[in-house]
This record gives structure tokens, sequence and C-alpha cells, in this order.
């Protein structure tokens, strides 16, 4: 048996999940496990980023450029899918708002210090960046940052005039969170 059907037999039987790349299409993979395959088709239960069941995919075995196993995107899935249900709910955050000019710095100094709440930040309109606020002065503040899988990516310095916008406790930022604790081995 080659070593590509043998993954597929192992995720098949395991229901182990792999990541499928088609040839031509270098943005886009699915990530599920074999519920069956033959020598032309395979036939896998697909899942959202956010650990859903999200039907079925069949697709011709000529069109699969590789299969990513084992690998640390799948390990993160998994636990996302184990913790589905949790990553739905959304825990009550109460963050004030105000329509003077440190509006910006009022919003950062309520989340400063909060390890369990991921705050994605947009800096001059442009791109978010997402952790947890560590340390808020009146003209800068450093942001932790967690990956898109709870990696954690360091300290980081940014000021406080370049904020503008936030995203606090969405569900990407929930499913950050959570496999940041899970990487802490404290979820």
């Amino acid at each position: 048996m080659s070593i590509f059907n043998q993954i597929l037999e192992r995720s098949k039987l395991n229901k182990e999940l792999i990541g499928i790349w088609k040839y031509r299409d270098d943005e886009k993979f699915w990530c599920g496990y074999v519920m069956d395959y033959n020598e032309t088709l395979i036939k896998i239960q697909h899942f959202t980023n956010y650990g859903k069941p999200d039907g079925q995919i069949i697709a011709q075995i000529s069109s699969i450029q590789n299969v990513d196993f084992n690998d640390d995107y799948a390990k993160a899935m998994q636990v996302i899918i184990d913790y589905s249900q949790e990553l739905e709910k959304e825990e009550k955050v109460t963050v004030s708002i105000s329509d003077n000019e440190n509006w910006d710095y009022e919003i950062i100094k309520q989340m400063e210090g909060n390890l369990d709440i991921v705050t994605s930040i947009e800096i001059n309109n442009t791109a978010y960046f997402s952790g947890f606020i560590l340390e808020v002065s009146e003209s800068d503040f450093i942001l932790s940052c967690v990956g898109k899988l709870g990696q954690d990516e360091g300290p980081v310095v940014y000021k406080i005039e370049d904020v503008t916008g936030f995203r606090i406790n969405d569900i990407d930022n929930r499913k950050r969170a959570m496999l940041y604790k899970w990487r802490k081995s404290s979820l």
C-alpha cells in the first residue's frame, strides 16, 4: 500500500484529521477526515474553521496535490472540533465607550490585564493585531500578540494614536484564546 493510501486509511479508521490540497489551488484546502475512498474518488467529512461539520466533499484522487497530516494545524483543529460548543458561547464583556478624544485609550485601558479575552486592535485602518493588552500608558500600550492558531507571538508596543478600531471577543478571538490556553495547557 502506498504511503498516500496509508494516510487515507488511517484517517478513515481513526477519524484522524487531514488537510487536502488540490492542484492549482494554493489558497484553499479542505480539513476533515476520510469517510471513504477508492482508486478514483475520496469522500471526506469537512469542517469549518470553527470546528463545525460542513458537509461531505467528494473529489477525484487525481486532483489532489498533497495531503497534510499530524501537523500543528490538524492538532489545533481537533481541539476546536472537540470544544466547538464552548467556542460558540460568547462570554459577556462590558466595554464602555465615550465620545471624547481619548476614546481609544479608555477602551484599551478597560481591556488591560484581561488574560481571558483576546482583543483585536485595528491600526491605521489597515490591519488588525490580536492579543492580550498587558500594559497601557497615555501614549502607547503593549499587546501580547496571539496568532490564528493560538501561538504566542510575543509582545509588541503600539502607539494609541494609531488605533482606529476594535474587535473584542468575536468568534475568531475566542478561537485564538481557546487555542492559546490549549497550548499553555490550561484549557
